[in-house]
């Protein structure tokens, strides 16, 4: 499944909504740059109507418009998916769950993403152990260093973010 349907269950999860009105979460979440034409929007809730993880149905005002919602089989996977970074991640795979936990989680649930993300980048932070800058300089080293400071600065990003209140905790 496209990294997009695991961003849609966790959109809908918040809750449900029509294909625009998911589409401009999106836009909302990752920014206008980001955005995701309204079709691929309505082909892959579409897709996951027909796999059981969301259910439509006709809105009272306009019914050739569909409302969209999560199964529990729906919501059992965009837990899962949001909770579990792979093993071989990327810093969009970190930046995605977080902006989405930052946007349509409840508390616990943004707290546990922060940590399971910390948790991955800490690990990957040990294994890669650039060497001492004493070291002779090489392609190698320099792609090391590079690495270990774009994970240093991921741990502080989420690490800020992990103290501070979002606006939708502000209820």
């Amino acid at each position: 499944m496209l990294a997009l349907a695991d961003v849609l269950l966790v959109l809908l999860g918040d809750r449900p909504g029509t294909a625009h009105e998911i589409q401009c979460r999106h836009a909302d979440t990752f920014g206008p740059h980001e955005r995701v034409d309204i079709s691929r929007v309505t082909w892959t809730l579409g897709r996951q109507e027909r796999l059981g993880l969301v259910r439509s149905r006709a809105t009272p005002a306009q019914p050739r418009r569909r409302s969209w919602a999560l199964t529990d089989a729906g919501a059992r996977r965009q837990r899962m998916w949001l909770l579990r970074v792979p093993a071989e991640f990327t810093p969009d795979d970190v930046r995605i769950r977080v902006l989405l936990a930052v946007a349509a989680t409840d508390r616990a649930t943004f707290d546990m993403v922060v940590q399971v993300c910390l948790a991955q980048l800490e690990l990957s932070r040990l294994r890669a152990a650039p060497a001492p800058a004493s070291a002779d300089l090489s392609p190698a080293s320099a792609r090391a260093e590079l690495t270990d400071a774009a994970l240093a600065a991921e741990v502080a990003w989420l690490r800020s973010l992990h103290t501070r209140r979002r606006a939708r905790d502000r209820g």
